[in-house]
Formats: C-alpha cells, sequence, structure tokens
C-alpha cells in the first residue's frame, strides 16, 4: 500500500500516512503542523496521492480534508443541529433527499437524532464535540483531522465516537489526530512524538509506548492499560500486550 499523504516541512520532519492509518500526534509543533496541513502556513511539502499541493491547486487537498478542532467548537453556522450537519452537504450542492438521509445517518450514528432540532449552543460540551465531528464526518472525508476534540468527549460519547473512527479508518480513509492525552494514542496504529524542531520518535503504536525510558525522559507516563499489560507480561501472566480491558480480565481468569 503506497503512501496517500505526505508531509515535509524539513529533513528532520517528515511524516506520511498510508490509507487506514490512525495517527496521533503529540507534542509542541502540533500546532503548527495542522497550520501547515490547512495551508494557513503555505510554505510547506505536502503531496495527496502523488500531486504535489501549491496555491493554485489547494483545493484538491482542503476539498479531502475534514477539520474537527476544540477551538471551533462554539462556532456555529446553522440555527439547528440539523442546519449545522447540513451545512456542508449544501456547499456541495447535494440533493436534498440524498443529504436527509445522510443527516439521519449520522445523527443515529453519533446519538444525536433526539437534538435535531436544538440550537447547537444549547448543547453541553459532549454533545457539542460529536457534533463538531459528526458536521465534517458527513461528507465522509478522506483526511479527518482532529484536533485535541476527543479529550472533552465524556466516558459514554467517548466509545461510541471511537467506534465510529475506527469504522471510518477501516474503510481506507486516514485520521491525524492531534492531541495532549497519551491514552488517545491507543486509538491509532502510530503514534508520533514531536518538539518545535524535529519529531522525536514515531512508530507503530505499541512499538513506541514500548520504548519507556525514552518515553520518561519526554515527560509522558504510559496510558494505564499499557502499564497494566506490562506488569502481567513481566510476571509472564500474559504474553502480549492486550489493550481492552475486558479482554485482560479474561485472559487472566483463564
Amino acid at each position: 500500500m503506497n503512501d496517500y499523504f505526505i508531509y515535509k516541512q524539513n529533513n528532520n520532519f517528515t511524516f506520511s500516512a498510508k490509507e487506514k492509518d490512525f495517527i496521533t500526534f503529540m507534542g509542541e509543533a502540533n500546532d503548527s503542523i495542522i497550520n501547515n496541513i490547512l495551508f494557513i502556513n503555505p510554505n510547506e511539502y505536502i503531496t495527496l496521492n502523488y500531486l504535489k499541493i501549491n496555491k493554485k491547486n489547494k483545493e484538491k487537498l482542503i476539498t479531502n480534508l475534514g477539520y474537527a478542532s476544540i477551538y471551533l467548537l462554539n462556532t456555529f453556522v446553522g440555527e439547528t443541529v440539523k442546519d449545522e450537519i447540513a451545512f456542508v452537504l449544501e456547499s456541495k450542492a447535494m440533493k436534498k433527499k440524498e443529504m436527509q438521509t445522510k443527516i439521519n445517518e449520522i445523527s443515529k450514528l453519533f446519538g444525536l437524532d433526539k437534538v435535531l432540532e436544538i440550537h447547537p449552543s444549547l448543547l453541553d460540551e459532549s454533545t457539542k464535540a460529536k457534533l463538531s465531528l459528526a458536521r465534517v464526518l458527513v461528507s465522509n472525508p478522506k483526511v479527518l483531522i482532529i484536533d485535541n476534540i476527543l479529550t472533552i468527549l465524556d466516558k459514554d460519547d467517548f466509545g461510541i465516537v471511537a467506534e465510529y473512527l475506527k469504522e471510518y479508518v477501516s474503510e481506507g480513509n486516514i485520521i491525524l489526530n492531534f492531541t495532549n492525552e497519551i491514552e488517545e494514542s491507543l486509538l491509532g496504529n502510530k503514534l508520533i512524538i514531536n518538539n518545535k524542531e524535529k519529531i522525536l520518535v514515531s512508530g507503530d503504536t505499541i512499538s513506541v509506548l514500548n520504548e519507556e525510558k525514552i518515553m520518561k525522559r519526554l515527560g509522558y507516563n504510559l496510558p494505564f492499560i499499557v502499564q497494566l499489560s506490562k506488569y502481567f507480561k513481566d510476571y509472564n501472566l500474559i504474553d502480549n500486550y492486550i489493550l481492552d480491558y475486558r479482554k485482560l480480565v479474561d485472559t487472566l481468569w483463564k
């Protein structure tokens, strides 16, 4: 499988994403990376499906991107939740019947079907976060950028969103999740830790988390389930890391 998305800031700051990649980013450079991808800073090297992005063709990139950010949580364009989700579909000149079908589907999946007629400002923070993701994902972008929005989901909503994102990635899409929460790294298959100048460590999520000395030196604690699995693994109670609490308990009780 070839790289679909390539980002290059300098020789020390390059990463790529294939279809079905879910990459977690942590570090000081997260904001600048997002700004570069969104072409706010237009002097970076980005390739989308072998196409080098520049000022003239940046719309090719923008139409394939979805962006959900904590900083846009209270930015609304519609009078109701339904209008908010519909806005992006209207901009694509989608037929009304097809648009209604898509709104119904995404609102049920995200548990928003009972609040469709409510003004978005009246929602609680967790529901606003779900709406922010739903209004982006309803158009099924190829690459989804998440900017610290998963952190404000409550436990139940996080479970709902996590299941959807896994399904979204399995269909060949790409997620770039920028966060300050190490626990979120377990949603993805790759982890990139950076500072303002370079990528410090990157690779498969578990491989990076397994570099315990490096993680501690960088000031990151391991996700609790990883710490727990490591403890049981060190005592030969399990053979491999188990990142699901229920599976871990079942394995220990066998």
